[in-house]
Protein backbone atom coordinates (compact mmCIF):
# COMPACT_ATOMS: atom_id res chain seq x y z
CA UNK A 1 0.00 0.00 0.00
CA UNK A 2 3.23 2.16 0.29
CA UNK A 3 3.55 4.84 -2.51
CA UNK A 4 -0.44 5.05 -3.39
CA UNK A 5 -2.26 8.52 -3.46
CA UNK A 6 -5.17 7.72 -0.88
CA UNK A 7 -8.11 9.03 -2.97
CA UNK A 8 -10.52 11.52 -0.17
CA UNK A 9 -14.15 9.77 0.47
CA UNK A 10 -16.78 12.30 -0.78
CA UNK A 11 -17.09 12.83 3.25
CA UNK A 12 -13.83 14.13 3.42
CA UNK A 13 -13.96 16.24 0.44
CA UNK A 14 -17.13 17.80 1.72
CA UNK A 15 -15.86 18.37 5.03
CA UNK A 16 -12.48 20.02 3.46
CA UNK A 17 -14.60 22.52 1.06
CA UNK A 18 -16.25 23.69 3.73
CA UNK A 19 -13.20 24.01 6.11
CA UNK A 20 -12.13 26.39 3.13
CA UNK A 21 -15.59 28.29 2.50
CA UNK A 22 -15.67 29.01 6.22
CA UNK A 23 -11.83 30.39 6.19
CA UNK A 24 -12.76 32.36 2.75
CA UNK A 25 -16.21 33.59 4.63
CA UNK A 26 -14.34 35.08 7.56
CA UNK A 27 -11.51 36.94 5.83
CA UNK A 28 -14.27 38.33 3.74
CA UNK A 29 -15.90 39.42 6.71
CA UNK A 30 -12.41 41.02 8.49
CA UNK A 31 -11.82 43.14 4.92
CA UNK A 32 -15.49 44.32 5.03
CA UNK A 33 -15.20 45.23 8.82
CA UNK A 34 -11.87 47.06 7.76
CA UNK A 35 -13.38 49.14 4.94
CA UNK A 36 -16.48 49.82 6.67
CA UNK A 37 -15.08 51.26 9.56
CA UNK A 38 -12.60 53.49 7.86
CA UNK A 39 -15.17 54.73 5.19
CA UNK A 40 -15.07 58.49 5.22
CA UNK A 41 -17.10 61.36 3.16
CA UNK A 42 -13.58 63.45 2.45
CA UNK A 43 -10.88 61.08 3.12
CA UNK A 44 -9.91 57.16 2.60
CA UNK A 45 -7.32 54.80 3.81
CA UNK A 46 -5.25 53.39 1.09
CA UNK A 47 -4.81 49.91 2.92
CA UNK A 48 -8.50 49.32 2.80
CA UNK A 49 -8.92 50.39 -0.65
CA UNK A 50 -6.11 47.73 -1.58
CA UNK A 51 -8.79 45.29 0.20
CA UNK A 52 -11.54 46.19 -1.42
CA UNK A 53 -9.78 45.79 -4.41
CA UNK A 54 -8.54 41.97 -3.58
CA UNK A 55 -11.79 41.24 -2.45
CA UNK A 56 -13.08 42.57 -5.96
CA UNK A 57 -11.11 39.85 -7.98
CA UNK A 58 -12.42 37.04 -6.22
CA UNK A 59 -15.92 38.86 -6.01
CA UNK A 60 -16.40 41.31 -8.61
CA UNK A 61 -20.57 41.13 -7.61
CA UNK A 62 -19.88 43.32 -4.49
CA UNK A 63 -21.65 46.39 -5.27
CA UNK A 64 -21.29 47.90 -2.02
CA UNK A 65 -17.29 47.97 -2.28
CA UNK A 66 -17.61 49.66 -6.16
CA UNK A 67 -19.56 52.28 -4.55
CA UNK A 68 -17.02 52.51 -1.99
CA UNK A 69 -14.26 52.87 -5.08
CA UNK A 70 -16.74 55.57 -6.63
CA UNK A 71 -16.47 57.75 -3.30
CA UNK A 72 -12.82 57.34 -3.38
CA UNK A 73 -12.37 58.62 -6.85
CA UNK A 74 -14.84 61.62 -6.50
CA UNK A 75 -12.47 62.29 -3.25
CA UNK A 76 -9.21 62.44 -5.51
CA UNK A 77 -10.71 64.39 -8.06
CA UNK A 78 -12.44 66.87 -5.86
CA UNK A 79 -8.66 66.90 -3.97
CA UNK A 80 -7.39 67.74 -7.86
CA UNK A 81 -10.17 70.42 -8.43
CA UNK A 82 -8.61 72.20 -5.02
CA UNK A 83 -4.90 71.70 -5.84
CA UNK A 84 -5.96 73.37 -9.57
CA UNK A 85 -4.23 70.47 -11.51
CA UNK A 86 -7.55 68.28 -12.64
CA UNK A 87 -5.71 67.12 -15.85
CA UNK A 88 -2.63 66.02 -13.93
CA UNK A 89 -0.63 62.85 -14.36
CA UNK A 90 -1.89 61.65 -11.39
CA UNK A 91 -5.43 61.67 -11.57
CA UNK A 92 -4.99 59.94 -15.01
CA UNK A 93 -3.01 57.55 -13.46
CA UNK A 94 -5.68 56.67 -10.82
CA UNK A 95 -8.84 56.50 -13.08
CA UNK A 96 -6.22 53.62 -15.43
CA UNK A 97 -5.74 51.37 -12.22
CA UNK A 98 -9.47 51.84 -11.44
CA UNK A 99 -9.74 50.69 -15.14
CA UNK A 100 -7.32 48.40 -15.08
CA UNK A 101 -9.24 46.45 -11.44
CA UNK A 102 -12.00 45.98 -13.77
CA UNK A 103 -10.43 44.37 -16.36
CA UNK A 104 -9.11 41.91 -13.33
CA UNK A 105 -12.24 41.49 -12.48
CA UNK A 106 -14.57 40.73 -16.44
CA UNK A 107 -11.48 37.84 -16.74
CA UNK A 108 -12.52 36.13 -13.93
CA UNK A 109 -16.36 36.98 -14.62
CA UNK A 110 -16.83 38.40 -17.93
CA UNK A 111 -20.47 39.17 -17.41
CA UNK A 112 -19.97 40.74 -13.64
CA UNK A 113 -22.72 43.99 -13.62
CA UNK A 114 -20.55 45.74 -11.22
CA UNK A 115 -17.57 45.54 -13.39
CA UNK A 116 -19.04 46.56 -16.50
CA UNK A 117 -21.06 49.63 -14.97
CA UNK A 118 -18.22 50.62 -12.72
CA UNK A 119 -15.38 51.00 -16.38
CA UNK A 120 -18.13 52.68 -17.98
CA UNK A 121 -18.87 55.07 -15.17
CA UNK A 122 -14.73 55.61 -14.19
CA UNK A 123 -14.74 56.18 -18.49
CA UNK A 124 -17.43 59.42 -18.29
CA UNK A 125 -15.47 61.07 -14.73
CA UNK A 126 -12.17 60.25 -16.80
CA UNK A 127 -9.81 63.39 -18.44
CA UNK A 128 -8.32 61.70 -20.89
CA UNK A 129 -10.58 58.60 -21.74
CA UNK A 130 -9.36 56.43 -24.62
CA UNK A 131 -12.49 55.27 -26.29
CA UNK A 132 -10.76 53.68 -29.07
CA UNK A 133 -9.50 51.27 -26.79
CA UNK A 134 -12.62 50.82 -25.58
CA UNK A 135 -14.41 49.65 -28.75
CA UNK A 136 -11.64 47.28 -29.80
CA UNK A 137 -11.97 45.38 -25.78
CA UNK A 138 -15.65 45.06 -26.75
CA UNK A 139 -14.54 43.02 -29.96
CA UNK A 140 -12.55 40.77 -27.72
CA UNK A 141 -15.30 40.02 -25.61
CA UNK A 142 -17.61 40.07 -28.75
CA UNK A 143 -15.34 37.20 -30.32
CA UNK A 144 -14.78 35.46 -26.63
CA UNK A 145 -18.57 34.94 -26.80
CA UNK A 146 -20.99 36.69 -28.74
CA UNK A 147 -24.05 36.19 -26.20
CA UNK A 148 -22.36 38.60 -23.58
CA UNK A 149 -24.99 41.24 -23.59
CA UNK A 150 -23.38 43.35 -20.86
CA UNK A 151 -20.51 43.66 -23.49
CA UNK A 152 -23.10 44.33 -26.26
CA UNK A 153 -24.82 46.97 -23.60
CA UNK A 154 -21.35 48.82 -23.56
CA UNK A 155 -20.91 49.04 -27.19
CA UNK A 156 -24.18 50.73 -27.64
CA UNK A 157 -22.89 52.99 -24.91
CA UNK A 158 -20.06 53.92 -26.49
CA UNK A 159 -20.02 53.65 -30.12
CA UNK A 160 -21.20 57.23 -30.20
CA UNK A 161 -18.15 58.26 -28.35
CA UNK A 162 -15.79 57.77 -30.90
CA UNK A 163 -17.94 58.06 -34.30
CA UNK A 164 -18.70 54.67 -35.62
CA UNK A 165 -21.96 55.37 -38.28
CA UNK A 166 -25.08 53.36 -38.04
CA UNK A 167 -24.66 51.92 -41.32
CA UNK A 168 -21.02 50.53 -39.74
CA UNK A 169 -22.63 49.32 -36.72
CA UNK A 170 -25.41 47.55 -38.64
CA UNK A 171 -22.71 45.88 -40.89
CA UNK A 172 -20.99 44.62 -37.78
CA UNK A 173 -24.68 42.98 -36.03
CA UNK A 174 -25.22 41.41 -39.88
CA UNK A 175 -21.86 39.67 -39.82
CA UNK A 176 -22.33 38.94 -35.91
CA UNK A 177 -25.73 37.09 -36.93
CA UNK A 178 -24.32 35.46 -40.24
CA UNK A 179 -21.86 33.73 -37.81
CA UNK A 180 -24.08 32.50 -35.18
CA UNK A 181 -27.81 32.97 -35.74
CA UNK A 182 -28.78 31.74 -32.72
CA UNK A 183 -27.65 35.08 -30.92
CA UNK A 184 -30.22 36.82 -28.62
CA UNK A 185 -27.80 39.93 -27.67
CA UNK A 186 -26.83 40.56 -31.13
CA UNK A 187 -30.47 40.71 -32.55
CA UNK A 188 -31.52 42.75 -29.84
CA UNK A 189 -28.31 45.36 -30.14
CA UNK A 190 -29.54 45.27 -33.80
CA UNK A 191 -33.29 46.25 -32.75
CA UNK A 192 -31.73 48.93 -30.68
CA UNK A 193 -30.10 50.45 -33.86
CA UNK A 194 -32.08 49.51 -36.82
CA UNK A 195 -34.96 51.92 -37.87
CA UNK A 196 -36.64 50.61 -40.82
CA UNK A 197 -37.31 53.79 -42.40
CA UNK A 198 -37.01 53.08 -46.22
CA UNK A 199 -38.21 49.83 -48.08
CA UNK A 200 -34.70 48.67 -48.51
CA UNK A 201 -34.01 48.12 -44.83
CA UNK A 202 -37.68 46.54 -44.15
CA UNK A 203 -36.61 44.58 -47.42
CA UNK A 204 -33.29 43.69 -45.81
CA UNK A 205 -34.36 42.99 -42.23
CA UNK A 206 -37.25 40.29 -43.66
CA UNK A 207 -34.31 38.38 -45.88
CA UNK A 208 -31.98 38.23 -43.28
CA UNK A 209 -34.31 37.00 -40.58
CA UNK A 210 -36.32 34.50 -42.81
CA UNK A 211 -32.37 32.80 -43.58
CA UNK A 212 -32.18 32.57 -39.89
CA UNK A 213 -35.94 30.35 -39.42
CA UNK A 214 -35.42 28.50 -42.13
CA UNK A 215 -31.69 27.43 -41.27
CA UNK A 216 -33.01 26.95 -37.60
CA UNK A 217 -36.67 27.19 -37.00
CA UNK A 218 -36.11 25.50 -33.38
CA UNK A 219 -34.07 28.47 -32.45
CA UNK A 220 -36.09 31.30 -30.90
CA UNK A 221 -33.60 33.91 -30.78
CA UNK A 222 -34.79 35.09 -34.89
CA UNK A 223 -38.16 34.91 -34.34
CA UNK A 224 -38.39 37.22 -31.61
CA UNK A 225 -36.74 39.45 -34.22
CA UNK A 226 -38.99 38.52 -37.12
CA UNK A 227 -42.18 39.57 -34.84
CA UNK A 228 -40.50 43.39 -33.83
CA UNK A 229 -39.72 43.60 -38.14
CA UNK A 230 -43.53 42.75 -38.56
CA UNK A 231 -44.61 45.22 -36.33
CA UNK A 232 -43.07 47.89 -38.45
CA UNK A 233 -46.09 49.77 -40.82
CA UNK A 234 -43.68 49.58 -43.33
CA UNK A 235 -43.86 46.56 -44.38
CA UNK A 236 -45.99 45.56 -47.17
CA UNK A 237 -49.33 43.22 -48.05
CA UNK A 238 -47.01 41.79 -50.80
CA UNK A 239 -43.89 41.18 -48.24
CA UNK A 240 -46.75 39.99 -45.81
CA UNK A 241 -47.87 37.19 -48.05
CA UNK A 242 -44.38 36.24 -49.34
CA UNK A 243 -43.38 35.30 -45.81
CA UNK A 244 -46.73 33.45 -45.38
CA UNK A 245 -46.58 31.38 -48.35
CA UNK A 246 -42.91 30.78 -47.44
CA UNK A 247 -43.64 30.05 -43.39
CA UNK A 248 -46.24 27.42 -45.31
CA UNK A 249 -43.42 25.78 -46.75
CA UNK A 250 -41.30 25.41 -43.73
CA UNK A 251 -44.26 24.34 -41.88
CA UNK A 252 -44.56 21.28 -44.68
CA UNK A 253 -40.63 20.65 -43.55
CA UNK A 254 -40.80 21.25 -39.87
CA UNK A 255 -44.82 20.31 -38.85
CA UNK A 256 -44.01 19.84 -35.17
CA UNK A 257 -42.11 23.92 -35.08
CA UNK A 258 -44.42 25.61 -32.83
CA UNK A 259 -42.95 28.94 -33.92
CA UNK A 260 -43.86 28.60 -37.20
CA UNK A 261 -47.23 28.81 -36.59
CA UNK A 262 -47.02 31.94 -34.03
CA UNK A 263 -46.03 33.92 -36.82
CA UNK A 264 -48.32 32.28 -38.99
CA UNK A 265 -50.80 33.90 -35.88
CA UNK A 266 -48.93 37.01 -35.92
CA UNK A 267 -49.07 38.16 -39.82
CA UNK A 268 -52.85 36.85 -39.82
CA UNK A 269 -53.91 39.17 -37.15
CA UNK A 270 -52.06 42.22 -38.97
CA UNK A 271 -54.51 42.24 -41.28
CA UNK A 272 -58.09 43.06 -41.73
CA UNK A 273 -59.66 40.24 -39.38
CA UNK A 274 -62.93 39.01 -41.81
CA UNK A 275 -64.55 36.13 -40.87
CA UNK A 276 -62.06 34.12 -43.27
CA UNK A 277 -58.67 35.66 -41.04
CA UNK A 278 -60.49 34.70 -38.05
CA UNK A 279 -61.10 31.27 -39.11
CA UNK A 280 -57.67 30.86 -39.72
CA UNK A 281 -56.31 31.99 -36.82
CA UNK A 282 -58.60 29.46 -34.71
CA UNK A 283 -57.01 26.63 -36.76
CA UNK A 284 -53.70 28.02 -36.18
CA UNK A 285 -54.24 28.21 -31.89
CA UNK A 286 -55.98 24.70 -32.48
CA UNK A 287 -52.90 23.38 -34.17
CA UNK A 288 -50.37 25.34 -31.35
CA UNK A 289 -52.45 23.64 -28.52
CA UNK A 290 -51.81 20.22 -29.76
CA UNK A 291 -48.38 20.93 -30.18
CA UNK A 292 -47.35 23.01 -27.04
CA UNK A 293 -50.67 21.87 -25.00
CA UNK A 294 -48.74 23.57 -21.62
CA UNK A 295 -49.68 26.73 -22.79
CA UNK A 296 -53.23 25.85 -23.88
CA UNK A 297 -54.81 28.63 -21.59
CA UNK A 298 -52.77 31.37 -22.96
CA UNK A 299 -53.99 30.17 -26.74
CA UNK A 300 -57.30 30.43 -25.90
CA UNK A 301 -56.47 33.67 -24.24
CA UNK A 302 -55.03 34.96 -27.32
CA UNK A 303 -57.92 33.64 -29.37
CA UNK A 304 -60.57 35.25 -27.38
CA UNK A 305 -59.94 38.43 -28.01
CA UNK A 306 -61.23 38.04 -31.47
Amino acid sequence: MHGRIKVRTTEEQNLQKHKEQQKKLTAYRMGMKQILATRDADSYNKDSLALSAQLLTINPDIYTLWNYRKEVVLIEIKKSYQDEVADDQKLIHFFEEELRLTEQCLLSNPKSYGSWHHRYWILNHHTKPNWQREFDLCNKYVSLDDRNFHCWDFRRLIVNKIGISLADEIAFSTERININFSNYSSWHYRSTLQILNDENSVANDLILVQNAVFTDPIDTSAWFYLRWVLSHPGITKIQKEDLLNALEQLQELEPECKWIIMAKCWLVKQGNLEKDAICRLKRYYTELIKLDPLREGHYKDCFKVF
